[in-house]
């Protein structure tokens, strides 16, 4: 029989001091979900997540990969390479984004319909009082997993890897990056990648560190060891399959563990060349839909830069490759991105502290050869993903690129490890002094999060530009397959559930598409078009919403088959325009 002295050994220096420390994240993590969550989340705010919400119910639906949001660029590119043969826009294929983060919000959809628990048509009544859309939710509980899923990842990887202490400050860090938080009540596929990055940076330490409880010489091969490599090289490649710039990460990844990993390569490049190989066939299907291997993927090339300000790039029926110059542009374009990225700094990871600390650690000789194997394997990736993102980057993010925020475990946990290879180094008299200052750097890099916890909450809904009830009250008004418009076609495709095309940029696109492909019902108007700028700059001449500066000022066009117009709520600030009128 145990004796006293055996437990109080255990909780201070044995194996359950190690689980209670776990418990004790556990609660502190799932408690600060919870209240962050539950108090801030007032349904999906981004274009993203609406956009991905509405493929995910496809999905669920058994209509396949398709999209109740026309992108007008999208249109051009299917019907030009594929003419009679493209597909019609109430089963249209999805060009853009690739299927994995849809398809795992679809599996939570599937069983909320399955069960009931999720209803995804409310009644007339069911709007009153209305706050947050029952599936609006489902996001949110599949964020906040992943959130907590990634935070143990980063605690068992840093511990592994270095102490508990260093695994406790990791978390720290992680948890109080503010813009991870914000991407996690926004919805959006960000978290996804932050969940497969720190997930695969935990079974790569498992497999270079097989020196527990087997006594195996760190580094040495074994089935185990091999195991988790494969599983990490499967997990990190099937990013690509969450955002497709993060094939360039990959690749690198591939070349890097060859190169470093010795005997241990093998089992790392299978299981990256077997989520290349899923991505592959994510390829297949854009060149058989688009006959381009990137779908629509080019156009971030081209997305707010001179030629195409703004969104104008997506909202292009019309569009003319060759006065394009789009790989002038492009270069143009990674010179501007590169050099945005590196002027704001670490903080383009979600956390300047962590950040800071963790550049400096990659010129640190590590002693242990599996955390200086790590050190190389993540610093090359995140100099790749750096090097592709410059492609894409448009300086309008304000905090945590939605992009380099996948490197934040690698970050917290190399952070984490370098301050204390700090303490240690300034040979403080006392221990309890180095833990001080772990605290005090903790808690000056998490104070964004303690403050936001403190702020008022936000208000019922993302007002401007979305309101809810509206596109659900709107939908007893469209009959199933009617195309719609919107300057927010991603909050009606999500909440009224019709297909839903981007208002193209100029009127002549708008009428090309209504008298040639398929008749428009209605147009809506947002608070997205007419709140987001002064009339001067909607009116000038290079304005993406110049041609529909009449509209957004409310003037009624004639020269529009949608004759029947009316002021909707919230403040009469939605105007939707239909060629029937269906309302009383």
């Amino acid at each position: 029989m145990r004796s006293l002295q055996d437990w109080v050994y255990d909780v201070e220096a044995g194996p359950l001091r190690a689980w209670l420390v776990r418990f004790a994240v556990f609660l502190a993590v799932a408690g600060l979900a919870a209240w962050i969550g539950l108090r801030e989340f007032n349904g999906l705010r981004t274009f993203e997540a609406m956009d991905a919400a509405q493929q995910a119910r496809q999905i669920a639906q058994g209509k396949g990969f398709t999209t109740l949001l026309i992108r007008p660029l999208a249109l051009w590119q299917v019907r030009s390479n594929l003419g009679e043969q493209a597909p019609a826009v109430t089963s249209f294929p999805e060009t853009l984004n690739p299927p994995l983060y849809p398809l795992v919000l679809a599996a939570f959809f599937k069983v909320g319909m399955v069960t009931k628990t999720v209803p995804f048509d409310l009644s007339g009544e069911a709007l009153k009082g209305f706050r947050v859309f029952p599936p609006d939710q489902m996001v949110l509980l599949v964020q906040l997993g992943m959130l907590i899923a990634a935070t143990f990842a980063v605690y068992a990887w840093a511990q592994r890897q270095f102490d508990v202490g260093t695994g406790v400050l990791a978390v720290a860090f992680f948890l109080g990056s503010s813009p991870l938080w914000t991407h996690a009540v926004s919805g959006g596929a960000t978290l996804a990648s932050v969940f497969l990055y720190a997930i695969s940076g935990l079974f790569v330490c498992l497999g270079v560190s097989r020196n527990g409880e087997d006594g195996e010489e760190e580094g040495a091969s074994s089935i185990l060891g091999w195991f988790w490599l494969a599983l990490a090289g499967f997990l990190l490649g099937i990013s690509t399959l969450v955002q497709m710039v993060h094939f360039w990460p990959v690749l690198g990844a591939a070349v890097l563990s060859a190169f470093f990993f010795r005997s241990q390569k093998w089992p790392m490049l299978v299981g990256l060349f077997l989520a290349l190989g899923l991505f592959a066939g994510w390829i297949l299907r854009l060149w058989l839909v688009t006959r381009n291997p990137i779908g629509l993927n080019w156009g971030f090339l081209l997305a707010d830069s001179g030629r195409f300000p703004g969104e104008m790039v997506w909202r292009t029926y019309s569009f003319e490759s060759e006065k394009a110059y789009m790989w002038q542009r492009a270069i143009g374009s990674v010179l501007r991105g590169f050099t945005d990225l590196l002027s704001r700094g670490p903080a383009v990871f979600g956390n300047a502290i962590a950040g800071t600390l963790a550049v400096v650690a990659c010129l640190h000789g590590f002693r242990r050869p599996s955390a200086a194997m790590g050190r190389n394997l993540w610093a090359g990736v995140g100099l790749a993903l750096l090097v592709a993102t410059s492609f894409v980057q448009r300086a309008n993010e304000t905090e945590g690129h939605p992009i380099l925020m996948a490197l934040l475990p690698a970050v917290c946990v190399y952070g984490a490890a370098y301050f204390w290879v700090l303490i240690e180094r300034w040979r403080l008299p006392l221990e309890l002094l180095g833990r001080l200052f772990a605290t005090a750097i903790a808690l000056v890099a998490a104070w964004p999060v303690v403050a936001r916890m403190v702020l008022p909450e936000p208000g019922p809904f993302a007002y401007p530009p979305t309101y809810p009830p509206i596109f659900l009250f709107m939908r007893s008004w469209f009959e199933p397959g009617e195309l719609q418009a919107s300057d927010l076609p991603a909050a009606e495709a999500w909440y009224a559930a019709q297909p839903t095309l981007w208002l193209p940029t100029t009127r002549s696109d708008f009428l090309k598409i209504h008298d040639r492909v398929k008749p428009v019902f209605s147009i809506l108007l947002t608070p997205e078009s007419s709140d987001a700028r002064m009339y001067s700059q909607i009116l000038a001449e290079n304005s993406e919403w110049h041609d529909w500066g009449d509209l957004i000022r409310r003037q009624k066009p004639p020269d529009l088959p949608q004759a029947f117009a009316t002021s909707l709520p919230p403040n009469n600030e939605y105007l939707l325009l239909s060629t029937v009128k269906r309302w009383n």
